[in-house]
């Protein structure tokens, strides 16, 4: 089964590259990204390969979704958990979240909360201040495991003592992957490389718990 799959959920317009009822990548964006970054549409096709489903969605007032942009790291976990509500409603699978930057504070976030088989999370700030207001996630990470950490050595945006002090909050098992790019990831091998070990790491825990949504 290899499928492509359209929906919009509320404002939210998402794809959905169907490959199995049983497991799942979730890709969060970031701050001013969508759905259509090169990360996103990479690893889709290589989760494709592997008998892995990929959802790929844009937050509110990004790309092609509707509603209003929000920074606000709350707002977005809202969208993501209309995303895995639908989801939820649909199959009984299990579920990673792959988040980039504020994508990966999503992420991180909601795990704090749900159940869920793994995070990954690419140049991820531990905290940041966006549009005058300081976002966190120290409390949040605390409560998270099966967590994968990669950031890039030349990170313009975010340092890398971010990706470690995210690392050393989280709970076992967690792994931290440091790459010689950039923000995006935009540098291609070290890209298709990240994507490779995100789903290493997605299929190493997908039998370790079912999501509680």
């Amino acid at each position: 089964m290899k499928k492509l799959e359209r929906f919009r959920i509320d404002e939210i317009d998402g794809v959905m590259h169907l490959a199995s009822e049983e497991r799942f990548i979730i890709c969060c964006h970031g701050l001013y990204s969508s759905k259509e970054s090169e990360k996103y549409l990479e690893i889709a096709e290589m989760a494709s390969r592997r008998g892995i489903s990929c959802v790929r969605f844009d937050f509110r007032g990004c790309g092609e979704s509707g509603g209003e942009f929000s920074a606000s790291v709350d707002e977005r976990v809202k969208d993501l958990h209309k995303i895995m509500e639908f989801l939820d409603s649909k199959f009984e699978a299990r579920y990673a979240l792959l988040g980039s930057s504020l994508g990966g504070m999503v992420s991180i976030r909601y795990a704090a909360g749900k159940e869920v088989a793994s995070i990954i999370t690419l140049a991820t700030p531990y905290e940041i201040e966006i549009e005058g207001r300081k976002e966190s996630i120290a409390k949040d990470v605390k409560k998270c495991s099966r967590i994968l950490v990669m950031h890039g050595q030349r990170d313009e945006l975010v340092s890398i003592e971010h990706a470690i002090n995210i690392y050393e909050n989280a709970q076992e098992p967690k792994k931290i992957m440091l790459f010689p790019t950039d923000h995006s990831f935009s540098e291609r091998e070290s890209r298709s490389i990240a994507m490779a070990e995100a789903l290493d790491w997605a299929e190493k825990y997908f039998d370790y718990a079912m999501p509680t949504i």
